[in-house]
């Protein structure tokens, strides 16, 4: 019989959902507007391509919403467009928490596939991994024809970090990205997948973690999926942190999409924008068309976050990028590293 305990209500209260309350601090309001800085005009604004969504019934009953693949309108069979698996939060079903990120990337000439998973407390780990792999399978099965999946990324937030290495190993099995693949993961939360060593050492990965992340311990990004990719020769581990002026911008767990569609969250900011949606962008560049200035941007050599529009142009804090993880030592996030075998499927060995 499959468990339930406090440790699931925990996981579903303040994980690694989309919803995870917002720190404020009391000293300046958090900038709620997107404007509040100057906005790229490389990678990471919406592109020219106009993008239809097209929505799947998951192959699971369980699983409670649809597959949804975001479609550019310059994709056809004589077209094909790489692709773009994308792996939500921990009850993040609903593919409107992330879907400004997925139509800026499709916009820009990309299929992306958003697979949910359900968020149910009697699930294992396994059987999460699982649905999230069989929406991805389902998309290509009905719209391969548009597909290149020779050239392929996989992108993820929390949960959904964490499973990213192991999709990635289940499309390198299929030969999914043999001209170009990347791993990009989010404030990773614990990854459940085994034998990394299968993806090949030509991929890209970037792996994010936000300074103030009141939820996921950066130990869990390093451990679980960094170090497990020791073979990737081009890879960065990149730390935003808080900027303020006037206003705030958070670094925490919610960061990649601080707003949320319908107005529940607050307004899409510029921190989204450059610090996330940029990166990535650059990314699926450099990995599909092997662009160099792509390269700078994609792996932090670019760092500039933008300037602040009511403060004379005065720099936002940079990104960092390194080759050896930088963590919050003094964080006290609710999901740690030490604590990783409590989150374990039962009989799964945990260390």
């Amino acid at each position: 019989m499959k468990r339930f305990s406090a440790l699931n209500l925990l996981l579903f209260l303040v994980c690694v959902s989309p919803l995870t309350a917002l720190v404020v601090r009391a000293q300046l309001p958090v900038c709620s507007q997107l404007k509040v800085t100057t906005l790229p005009n490389d990678y990471g604004r919406p592109g020219k391509l106009a993008v239809t969504r097209q929505a799947i019934q998951h192959p699971d009953a369980n699983v409670p919403d649809r597959v949804s693949v975001f479609v550019p309108e310059n994709a056809t069979p004589a077209n094909r467009r790489p692709v773009i698996f994308f792996a939500h939060g921990f009850g993040g079903t609903d593919y409107r928490f992330y879907e400004d990120l997925l139509r800026q990337l499709a916009s820009n000439g990309y299929i992306v596939v958003f697979a949910p998973y359900t968020a149910s407390f009697f699930t294992t780990n396994a059987a999460r991994y699982q649905q999230l792999w069989s929406g991805f399978q389902l998309a290509v099965q009905q719209y391969g024809s548009l597909m290149d999946t020779t050239k392929v990324g996989f992108a993820g937030h929390s949960y959904g970090a964490g499973a990213v290495p192991e999709m990635t190993k289940r499309g390198v099995a299929l030969g999914w990205g043999a001209n170009g693949l990347f791993m990009f993961a989010m404030a990773p939360w614990y990854s459940w997948g085994t034998d990394y060593s299968q993806i090949p050492a030509s991929a890209k990965l970037v792996v994010q973690v936000y300074w103030d992340d009141e939820t996921n311990e950066h130990l869990i990004g390093q451990n679980d999926v960094w170090n497990r990719l020791p073979q990737i020769t081009e890879r960065k581990w990149q730390v935003i942190r808080r900027a303020s002026a006037f206003c705030s911008l958070e670094a925490n767990h919610r960061l990649p999409v601080t707003g949320v569609v319908g107005g529940t969250g607050g307004d899409v900011n510029a921190f989204d924008y450059w610090g996330v949606w940029r990166r990535l962008h650059a990314l699926s560049e450099y990995t599909f068309n092997n662009n160099a200035s792509a390269k700078n941007v994609a792996f932090g050599t670019d760092a500039q976050m933008g300037r602040w529009r009511m403060a004379a142009l005065r720099p936002v804090t940079p990104l960092e990028a390194t080759d050896t993880p930088v963590i919050n030592t003094q964080s006290n996030p609710t999901f740690t590293w030490t604590n990783r075998c409590l989150f374990a499927d039962a009989g799964v060995p945990c260390n």
